[in-house]
């Protein structure tokens, strides 16, 4: 309260198991440079607040306290994007600041190192270690027991040559964005005075003779990582045996329908599920040919295309691109990702151009969707509509539900006619409820969304819809009534 503060950096295991103590004390000297007298006070305390900010907001997500998220969630919706985006510049600088201070304590190599090798191993463990432990949910019916005895081997160990330097490579090519305050690599050690060789950098990652674990945690280390290899034991025993059950029934479902293709030719939704299973339990090499199958069968099967792209290009083969072309002529739901994954192998190919148009055409798409999304968040006197196309069945099925609350006298069902998107329809539903002369307006209100809310759930229309209520809208009623067919419903005893 007198504006004082304590200041804990909570150091992960995994970090520690990763690197030398030279590294990791570079690492350190980082760390607590954000909050050292090297940074102006200023600049230490947007370092603090930006963290305080973020802790607060996913504390009060994490607590379960509905009530107190609801009473500060309007304030912090509006407040951090505003305090992120005056104090991002602020913030990158201080990323430079606290690596000289890292250099100032460590020396430059070390520094530079250590940067190098938290980019990689980071991706070794989320890609390659974790990886190959969940892939034993397929053949083991309880998680392995030993699994961060496994971590501290796996990265004490020499990362094969052809990882590391793909890793590696990947990055070195990662260019500074702005959604991190963290600068890219290449930036971090050019900044540093440090020119990044690749060649020369793989032999930072030798095998780790001693971890920094070992140095700092001593007799401890044991316990440590016993204590972390159960825990993480427990929490994730009941999914993984889940995950093992579906694993095994897909294993059966798989061995099925190739028992099924052997005699006859599967239809293309069967050869679908057979390729997705195929990945999952065999992986790119084994659904290539299913893949190629489909195609042949369907040339614009959507689903096939762009999961058949994603392999090429990941082979590093252009031909990746048609097929995602393809797919996005089928889904425009997958124009963004499709156009983003293109984006990302040309780059790789040094096509920067060509990747540019890409990611062009991705922002254009965005920017559609963000004024799509606009134009079906709400409706206006002047919108125009259209007579529903549903069929007599669904419109049966959506009186029944409109039977049920009581308060419903009349009900209209029109579609809205459309600028952005029009091939995805927006229905209105424009409903009118009676109430009694002694209905205070609070409790008017709350009724009404309470009928909104249970419509929403209760909508089983094959389609988006909008719905509201109509009572205090004469001019929308008029205008609904002229539309053929609109009116689907009126309480018996009404007119």
């Amino acid at each position: 309260m007198l504006g004082w503060q304590q200041n804990y950096l909570i150091v992960g295991l995994p970090l520690m198991l990763a690197l030398p103590p030279e590294q990791f004390r570079a690492v350190l000297a980082h760390e607590l440079g954000h909050l050292s007298g090297n940074h102006s006070r200023f600049s230490a305390w947007i370092y603090r607040q930006r963290e305080t900010w973020y802790r607060i907001l996913k504390g009060l997500q994490q607590s379960g306290h509905d009530l107190s998220l609801l009473i500060f969630q309007l304030f912090l919706i509006w407040y951090i994007p505003f305090f992120n985006a005056y104090s991002f510049v602020l913030a990158r600088m201080d990323e430079y600041e606290a690596d000289r201070c890292a250099v100032d304590l460590t020396g430059e190599q070390n520094t530079a190192k250590a940067l190098i090798s938290l980019e990689v191993k980071s991706r070794f463990l989320e890609r390659y270690f974790w990886s190959s432990i969940y892939k034993q949910i397929q053949t083991e019916i309880e998680p392995p027991k030993m699994t961060y005895m496994d971590m501290r081997q796996a990265l004490s160990q020499r990362l094969h040559q052809e990882i590391t330097s793909t890793y590696l490579s990947e990055a070195l090519t990662e260019k500074t964005n702005n959604a991190d305050t963290h600068p890219c690599l290449t930036d971090r050690l050019k900044a540093l005075g440090y020119i990044a060789d690749t060649q020369q950098e793989l032999a930072i990652f030798a095998p780790i003779e001693i971890s920094a674990a070992q140095e700092f945690l001593g007799d401890k280390l044991e316990s440590f990582i016993d204590y972390f290899s159960q825990n993480w034991r427990e929490k994730i025993a009941t999914p993984w045996r889940q995950k093992y059950a579906e694993f095994q029934k897909s294993i059966a479902t798989l061995k099925n329908l190739n028992h099924k293709s052997q005699k006859q030719q599967l239809t293309l939704e069967e050869a679908s599920q057979r390729a997705f299973l195929a990945l999952e339990l065999e992986g790119e090499e084994a659904v290539i040919p299913l893949l190629q199958e489909i195609i042949h069968r369907d040339a614009y099967h959507a689903s096939a295309n762009y999961l058949l792209g994603q392999i090429l290009l990941k082979k590093q083969d252009a031909t990746g691109i048609e097929y995602i072309e393809k797919a996005i002529e089928q889904d425009s739901s997958i124009v963004i990702g499709g156009c983003q994954i293109i984006c990302y192998f040309l780059k790789n190919q040094g096509k920067n151009q060509e990747a540019k148009s890409y990611q062009e055409r991705a922002e254009n798409y965005h920017k559609l969707i963000l004024k799509g999304q606009k134009e079906r968040s709400s409706l206006k006197i002047n919108d125009k509509f259209d007579p529903h196309n549903i069929s007599e069945i669904e419109v049966n099925k959506l009186r029944q539900q409109l039977s049920h609350h009581p308060q419903i006298i009349t009900a209209y069902l029109v579609k809205k006619n459309l600028q952005y998107f029009p091939e995805k329809p927006l229905y209105v539903l424009a409903v009118k409820r009676g109430f009694s002369f002694w209905e205070g307006s609070r409790i008017y209100e709350t009724d009404n969304s309470k009928i909104v809310q249970s419509l929403l759930k209760e909508n089983e229309l094959p389609d988006n819809v909008f719905i509201f209520i109509l009572n205090s809208n004469l001019s929308m009623e008029k205008k609904l009534k002229r539309i053929s067919n609109s009116m689907i419903y009126q309480k018996k005893g009404k007119k």
